[in-house]
């Protein structure tokens, strides 16, 4: 049903409401409350108007101190977001609007016609729907009180340091220092990054991880490679790994499970089976990981705004989704775009440890070190002095 539909519908329940105690000649008290429904029900329609000129004001002309606590995220989120949060909270207003109409209604209709209800009642179809919805709530209470203490289960530990700003692949300074190389992850470590964050690739028919971005063109050829040994031979030594491996998410549950295996033996080589994390946005493969007992990372919500529901109902329903595959695969942590990391999400997903990407204002580093479940930030600034530690 469309805002508009719900909220005709609510319009003309309230005035039914207020026809029916006018007809009957009800108490005051009835007529007054009838009256106050039906013209708060008239006034939804206009108040909605108006949010949507505050939202837009305050998007587009208000200064940033004013909406900094409604609309923190505004500055990378778009307006249609705000505007579609504001009539899903009208939307859930109407939905209460319209059960408190018909709650009010089924006490006096109750109090009118208590024989004729009672009889009603007594048939064994109404009878058995009732017991059926109440089944229902109960069920749907009880699912949802499972997934928070299932989710709040202890998990894999990776990393718990209070040095939380990590390098945003390595540290480049460009022309010189390009990203995703050698001399980026060491320039890292030099200015005191304690992790770095690198994009990987893998080759199933050589069994072979190396450094490679699906966005910068063709695939180098084998011999041109930066790989994964060269760079844990260089600086294996100096901190933790930020594995994103995007390739996971192309391979198929054969390749992804000889890569696990592949990688097991690649950190163990090394010594680095507890100083990194491999990170996917395909929970079913990246499961083969976490179930050769590696460090994993579920990335959600990609870096697209469209991916990111826009509406509290889609919302709620996509980190659902995302906590039960958490529970069910054990992973040891959850990363994202900082920009995704609203208030909804934070209350949703609290108790996981969180690692948000990619933060170069001094200011939103600190507020996000304050967070206890955010454990790792990364950044292409030299900030990694910001830390939470005393």
């Amino acid at each position: 049903m469309s805002l508009t539909a719900l909220w005709l519908f609510a319009v003309l329940l309230s005035l039914f409401f207020f026809s029916l105690i006018y007809r009957d000649r009800a108490p005051v008290g009835w007529r007054w409350t009838s009256g106050l429904l039906a013209l708060g029900a008239l006034f939804f329609s206009p108040g909605r108007w108006l949010a949507h000129l505050a939202i837009l004001w305050m998007y587009t002309q208000a200064p940033a101190s004013l909406p900094r606590r409604l609309m923190p995220n505004r500055n990378h989120l778009p307006v249609k977001h705000y505007l579609a949060v504001a009539d899903a909270l009208f939307e859930r207003g109407l939905l209460l609007w319209v059960g408190l109409l018909l709650l009010l209604m089924a006490t006096y209709l109750g109090h009118q016609y208590q024989s004729q209800i009672r009889r009603v009642f007594q048939h064994p179809l109404v009878r058995g729907a009732l017991a059926l919805g109440v089944t229902a709530a109960l069920a749907f209470v009880g699912f949802n009180l499972w997934l928070e203490v299932q989710f709040r289960q202890p998990h894999p530990v990776f990393y718990t340091d209070c040095h939380k700003v990590w390098g945003h692949r390595g540290h480049p300074e460009p022309p010189k220092i390009v990203e995703n190389t050698i001399p980026s992850f060491q320039r890292a470590f030099d200015l005191g990054a304690p992790g770095v964050e690198m994009d990987v690739r893998y080759d199933p028919q050589r069994h072979e991880f190396y450094i490679g971005r699906y966005d910068r063109g063709p695939d180098t050829s084998p011999d041109q490679r930066l790989t994964l040994p060269e760079i844990f031979a260089a600086v294996g030594s100096r901190g933790y790994f930020w594995l994103d491996t995007k390739s996971i998410h192309y391979m198929t549950p054969e390749e992804a499970r000889q890569a696990a295996q592949d990688m097991v033996q690649l950190l163990d080589r090394f010594g680095l089976r507890q100083r990194a994390i491999i990170e996917s946005d395909t929970p079913e493969n990246l499961a083969h990981f976490a179930q050769a007992g590696l460090h994993t990372s579920y990335w959600i919500f990609n870096i697209d705004e469209q991916a990111f529901p826009h509406t509290p109902w889609g919302l709620w329903r996509a980190l659902v989704r995302i906590k039960r595959n958490y529970i069910r695969w054990g992973f040891s942590a959850i990363s994202l775009d900082a920009r995704f990391y609203t208030p909804m999400v934070q209350w949703m997903l609290k108790g996981a440890r969180i690692h948000l990407f990619t933060v170069d204002d001094p200011e939103e580093l600190r507020h996000w070190v304050r967070h206890n479940e955010v454990r790792v930030i990364l950044t292409d600034t030299d900030r990694y002095d910001i830390t939470t530690c005393p």
